[in-house]
């Protein structure tokens, strides 16, 4: 991805933990600090060739552990990396590391951002924006390069529902990374509870197969131009497999199934490099 006006790259995807890259010719972002164990958060990280000099933020979408941990936290504020998010995420982030280092965290490294806003990293352009869950939880759109060189991506993970109001976000983008979290069928017989189940396809839960798709549709037929690439994340490994959601989603997404590479990001190991 060194070459690429922008690039990301998925390191783990899914409900046991999420860690992605974000690059640009001068800087690198961590997206999300789900990984629940150190050794496994220092690897993913030291085989991209990424350490704590190397970040310039971490970009955190919401609180649940498998997108904010303790050790992801700790990597952080050890290497004086800011961590950038919401403010309830930031409220979370703080209670975490006062319980589990019984200190408050450094001043100027949890750093509040805010749906709509515009942030200048470097010469990457962050922005959050909302997307429906069951704690506030952010998308993102990032921007990098000018001109005829100008390059879009957005990350949008955990979102119960593609509510209409979230369209604009996604048009005319070069890259999406989009939640395709479970096929209808295998939720519908799996032996969870029956609870578990209603808040997962809940409104505020997360993005089926099909819905992805239909939502990929609705974004091809918004758009001037179609996306260079789709990665499907965050899928369940209980409830979807890859193949799955690749086959649903062509088959939903209208140009975008028969015109756009689709890939999904594996749970435990490197997705494929978008390089933009």
């Amino acid at each position: 991805m060194d070459e690429a006006i922008l690039g990301f790259q998925s390191l783990v995807s899914g409900s046991s933990g999420n860690l992605a890259l974000v690059t640009s010719r001068r800087a690198t972002l961590v997206l999300d600090l789900g990984i629940p164990v150190k050794k496994t958060l220092v690897q993913r990280l030291a085989d991209a060739g990424v350490g704590p000099g190397t970040v310039k933020a971490a970009l955190v979408s919401h609180e649940h552990s498998d997108h904010l941990g303790w050790w992801g936290l700790r990597w952080c504020i050890e290497g004086r990396i800011p961590v950038l998010a919401g403010r309830s995420t930031l409220q979370f982030a703080a209670k975490l590391h006062r319980a589990r280092a019984g200190t408050e965290v450094p001043a100027g490294l949890l750093q509040e951002i805010r749906a709509g806003a515009t942030y200048l990293v470097e010469d990457i352009e962050v922005t959050p924006f909302d997307v429906p869950h069951d704690v506030p939880t952010f998308g993102y759109v990032l921007r990098a390069g000018r001109g005829g060189n100008r390059r879009t991506l957005v990350v949008a993970t955990d979102l119960g529902c593609a509510r209409p109001e979230l369209l604009p976000w996604f048009t005319d983008a070069d890259a999406l990374v989009l939640e395709a979290n479970y096929d209808e069928d295998m939720l519908r017989r799996s032996p969870r509870h029956y609870l578990d189940k209603a808040r997962v396809s809940s409104d505020r839960g997360h993005l089926s197969n099909v819905q992805s798709g239909r939502f990929l549709k609705e974004v091809a037929d918004a758009s001037r131009t179609l996306p260079r690439t789709v990665l499907l994340a965050h899928l369940s490994r209980d409830h979807n497999r890859p193949d799955l959601a690749t086959a649903t989603v062509q088959a939903e997404s209208g140009p975008v199934g028969t015109r756009v590479p689709l890939h999904t990001a594996p749970a435990f190991e490197p997705g494929p490099a978008i390089s933009l």
